[in-house]
């Protein structure tokens, strides 16, 4: 069924095999294919690829959980599953027949197939190869799965399966790999292929996962945050690789093209297509829904805005309009117990109901598990005119079974449901055992459960074209891709695709007409021509379907289509439409895509929808770095934002650029188009300490610091501090200082200065400071000097600081060996108290590596790290001493403020603190043992984006935080307080280390009622 493979590894099996195994790994070269045929007794293919059928004795997983602790009884848990009048559900399977099931698909004949992860060890994977993948079937139509085989064992970190071209795909990271059974005897054929390898073996639960077939006829998959990947076909240089992280991508069965479709949110473990073939992805800790564009960025941590592309300004934000858990804003259910909007941020699987037996009601809705609400919640998918709206519904199935966990749902050809339990009582983070020997299938059904007997395999060419029209997708999308792989096959189908063309031109409905579209697509039947065509249809959908497949075709010459693009970009109305194009712009060589790009982003000038904004910048940006004077020619007529966008680009290569730029100000009248470049400019400079312009440029902010709109003078400010002589720099440091500066021109000026650090700035901070004007910022600003007056200055004043300025103070005073060498002079004559010095700022002085500082800051402030044994004996104590009777008697307010002044500077708790870690409100923290262990050893699992650097200066400033981005001209990072941002010209060591940002001892200074306040408060539903 696929094309013959390029290399074949032949692999011993671990037990005595009754016939040969081998193992192929497929790459191109180019666009030739070679075979070379090797003898590989390398342990780590074995351990990823030996896949044996076997009828032998059944493995028996071994449990980690601790002694006594198990789930309910089958029968019984599934007596506690309450699902919406008319609905039954079955026991449908269950321990020992299946265990661990990490992932579920359906063969052609309605049979269900189950990934069981024997591996998966609580976060990370085991190299032990018991994984497996199991057949079961329902022979009678009660709803249990009564046959069962094993198709094959002795797999490892499996993740996701799916059936297609003869045999069944595999995410076993490193691999993605094809297990053929071309014969359909339920027996592997002997030879797996592995398309792709280099998926990071690091990403624990993050890794790939999830395999499901797009309506364009790829098979697509997700990738979490935690580690990179580096993928590409076997034998593939580094640079011919594709790095991702989080991201949805998709690969081509015959094709062998692989890409990133997205990228962003945290860890996507779900995906699926609506009735227009419009893809939605389900995430965990931020917003649980999105909808996948192509080319599309998404936001990643909440709040921290950088992307790992410097010039993805502004990433896409999510579909849902609510969360699953109380934030604190009156709009997300403030005040109430989380519970009651869901559950909580970890999500898992995604299915859109488009069966044909539940009520119509359902058909479109989107349900996927949420893990700590131990539930399955529904969203309504809704759009009028513009973007779609993931809308609250009542969640769909509610389990009163501590040890539920759903991991999969599928829809069948009965129009009924399978939903998988991985029956255990963690979750991704699970650090306390894994329970292996259990897990159940569930079939839940609007009445009684049937069978309904199909073999799509079997079916004609002309049938598989009927079942296009099926009511249950599940039709549709098993016939489409069999017509796929008869047409990969060689087959005529010109009888089909005429009998398709039929149906499209006479079926009224579109999502009817768009799956006869995407049937003579994915089969070689949708000519460019009939394509091109449809982008006059009179449906939007159809219209935007068109574009994308036309330039989907890497063998196609895109660029032909691109007068039509311009024209529609003019013209069109539709938001579905527009949202095409600029995705499929990106897919178009920089250099052709201008005037189509210019005619978008003029037509959006009045937009509301942000996202649309956000993707046409993603696809103009290439074109304004290529051409920035083409590019201010058309400027006035973007959007604000646009406007804005498209300054900071042009500026961010070179001085002549910036140049470029600043005469046009010259030329316009319009104060708001000024402000907008200035304020384009400003951020495009934020790294430079000063930029060299002519005088006559120079001047031309100076005039502007008179202008009579407050933007642009406020703007010009900022600019000046930059670029400005002695002269300008002076008048900037007038209105700094001068009692009637405004807050904002202030602010500016400050900003300016502190990014310059011209001569004499710890003196205009000292200013600042002893005035009580703007005392945080500049106490954060302070951090780019090195003045012990200044340092003294601050410790005199230190008691008459509040709160946050005392946080912003210490921060300062731990970033250098002197002023650090004062601070704890201060705390040993307790001038200052030790309890003002937090873990993590402790942290950052034992980081400057001065052994005497580190001696005497050990003699007022106690260890920092504590041996992995110490940890296990703290969380053990800490747990008996949180006892519920002590937890039900401790005083919220108090902990309310204890969280306040320990844990607000990084988590947002009931919407109150900031997002620098990850959210609070929808973590599993009403299990004492989670937030206990993850308190007192936050680096036992530490994602990517977490992993605390320490970054030395030139000047001998240390920052420690988490690298976000990093380029060959700067590095970004976030520290617990704000994003700093260093020229790689200033950076002399950057030192990665395995710890979490989140630093240890957090608990170290408090009472045992402070602590019991604290965890109160974590625990509770909120003020």
């Amino acid at each position: 069924m696929l094309p013959t493979p390029r290399t074949t590894l032949r692999v011993p099996r671990n037990t005595p095999p009754q016939r040969s195994v081998s193992f192929q790994l497929a790459f191109a070269s180019g666009f030739t294919c070679r075979i070379f045929r090797l003898e590989v007794y390398t342990a780590w293919l074995l351990l990823c690829l030996a896949c044996v059928q076997v009828d032998a004795q059944e493995f028996t997983p071994r449990n980690t959980q601790a002694a006594g602790q198990h789930p309910l009884p089958p029968a019984e848990a599934v007596a506690r599953l309450r699902v919406p009048a008319g609905f039954q559900i079955t026991l449908a399977a269950a321990e020992p027949k299946v265990r661990q099931p990490i992932a579920i698909t359906f063969d052609d004949r309605g049979r269900l197939w189950v990934a069981e992860s024997y591996s998966y060890d609580g976060s990370t994977f085991t190299d032990q190869t018991q994984d497996r993948i199991l057949i079961f079937e329902d022979t009678n139509g009660d709803g249990v799965l009564d046959r069962r085989k094993v198709f094959c064992e002795g797999l490892s970190h499996l993740t996701g399966l799916e059936i297609g071209f003869g045999g069944v795909w595999i995410t076993a990271p490193p691999h993605l790999a094809f297990l053929p059974d071309a014969d359909h005897d339920d027996v592997p054929d002997g030879e797996a292929v592995v398309h792709l390898d280099g998926w990071s073996l690091k990403a624990e639960h993050n890794s790939v996962n999830g395999l499901t077939w797009g309506p364009d006829g790829w098979l697509y998959g997700r990738h979490g945050i935690k580690q990179p990947s580096r993928v590409g076909r076997p034998g593939q240089t580094p640079a011919d690789r594709v790095e991702l992280s989080c991201s949805i991508w998709r690969y081509h069965p015959t094709g062998h093209q692989f890409e990133v479709v997205a990228d962003g949110t945290i860890n996507p473990w779900g995906l699926d297509f609506d009735d227009h073939g419009q893809g939605f992805l389900t995430t965990s800790v931020v917003e649980h829904l999105w909808h996948l564009v192509p080319g599309a960025h998404y936001q990643r941590w909440k709040d921290r805005g950088v992307h790992s592309n410097p010039h993805v300004y502004e990433p896409m934000s999510a579909t849902s309009d609510h969360l699953h858990w109380a934030s604190g804003k009156p709009a997300d259910h403030a005040a109430s117990p989380t519970l009651d909007f869901g559950g909580g941020h970890s999500h898992c699987d995604a299915m859109i109901y488009l069966g044909d037996r539940w009520p119509r009601s359902y058909r479109g809705s989107l349900l996927t598990s949420n893990i700590h609400g131990r539930r399955i919640n529904r969203d309504r998918l809704d759009r009028l005119d513009g973007s779609y709206r993931g809308v609250h519904a009542d969640d769909f199935l509610v389990a009163e079974d501590p040890w539920f966990r759903a991991v999969s749902m599928e829809y069948g050809p009965d129009g009924d449901v399978y939903v998988t339990d991985w029956s255990d009582n963690g979750e991704c983070h699970d650090r306390d055992g894994v329970h292996r020997t259990s897990g159940r299938i569930y079939k839940v059904t609007w009445g009684n459960p049937r069978r309904v007997d199909v073999d799509l395999g079997q079916a004609t060419d002309m049938q598989l074209v009927d079942f296009q029209l099926h009511a249950n997708d599940w039709f549709v999308r098993h016939a489409r891709r069999l017509l796929q792989e008869r047409a990969a096959d060689g087959n005529d189908l010109s009888e089909a695709h005429a009998g398709l063309r039929e149906s499209f031109d006479s079926h009224p409905d579109i999502p009817r007409k768009l799956r006869v579209l995407w049937a003579l697509h994915c089969s070689g039947g949708a000519s460019d021509h009939w394509l091109s065509e449809l982008l006059s249809h009179e449906n939007e959908h159809v219209r935007g379907w068109a574009v994308r497949l036309l330039v989907d075709d890497a063998t196609s010459s895109r660029a032909a289509f691109l007068p039509r693009f311009a024209a529609m970009a003019e013209t069109e109305t539709s938001w579905i439409v527009r949202m095409a194009l600029a995705s499929a712009l990106q897919r178009i060589d920089v250099g052709q895509r201008w005037t189509t790009a210019v005619a978008l982003a003029i037509k959006n000038g009045n937009s509301l929808d942000p996202n649309l904004e956000r993707m046409i910048w993603y696809a103009i940006e290439p074109e304004v770095a290529a051409n920035p004077a083409r590019t201010l020619q058309a400027i006035d007529a973007l959007s604000p934002k646009l406007r804005r966008w498209t300054a900071r680009r042009i500026c961010s290569d070179a001085t002549p650029s910036a140049t470029l730029l600043l005469d046009h100000l010259t030329h316009t009248t319009r104060a708001d188009v000024i402000a907008d470049l200035l304020e384009g400019f400003n951020d495009s400079v934020s790294m430079q300490t000063r930029i060299q312009l002519s005088d006559s440029t120079a001047g031309v902010i100076e005039t502007l610091i008179e202008h009579d709109d407050r933007r642009v003078r406020v703007a010009a400010v900022r600019a000046a501090a930059v670029t400005a002589e002695e002269s300008g720099l002076q008048r900037v440091r007038q209105r700094l200082h001068a009692v009637e500066t405004d807050h904002a021109t202030r602010r500016a000026a400050l900003d300016g200065l502190a990014q310059r650090n011209p001569a004499g700035f710890a003196r205009d901070l000292e200013r600042l400071i002893q005035s009580s004007r703007l005392t945080t910022e500049a106490l954060r600003a302070a951090t780019r000097t090195d003045d012990q007056k200044l340092a003294e200055t601050v410790l005199k004043r230190f008691g008459e600081l509040d709160q946050e300025e005392r946080v912003a103070a210490m921060d300062y005073l731990v970033a250098r060996r002197r002023s650090a060498s004062l601070l704890l002079r201060a705390i040993e004559s307790k001038a200052i108290a030790a309890a003002e010095l937090s873990a993590g700022q402790s942290r950052q002085i034992d980081a400057l590596g001065d052994q005497a500082l580190q001696l005497r800051l050990h003699r007022v402030w106690g260890t920092l790290r504590r041996s992995p044994a110490e940890r296990v004996r703290q969380i053990k104590d800490l747990e008996k001493r949180l006892d519920p009777s002590r937890i039900a008697t401790a005083n919220l307010s108090r902990g309310r403020e204890v969280y306040q002044r320990n844990c607000a500077s990084c988590h947002k708790l009931f919407g109150e603190g900031k997002s620098v870690g990850p959210e609070l409100t929808g973590s599993n923290r009403r299990d004492l043992h989670y937030l206990v262990s993850n308190i007192i050893d936050p680096s036992a699992a530490v994602p990517a984006d977490f992993r605390l650097s320490n970054l030395l200066t030139t000047d001998g400033r240390v920052i420690s935080g988490t690298i976000t981005r990093q380029t060959e001209s700067s590095v970004t990072i976030q520290t617990a307080t704000e994003t700093v941002e260093v020229l790689s010209e200033d950076i002399e060591t950057i030192k990665l280390t395995a710890n979490s940002l989140m630093p240890d001892g957090l608990l170290d200074h408090l009472s045992q009622q402070q602590t019991q306040d604290l965890f109160a408060w974590l625990m509770s539903n909120g003020p």
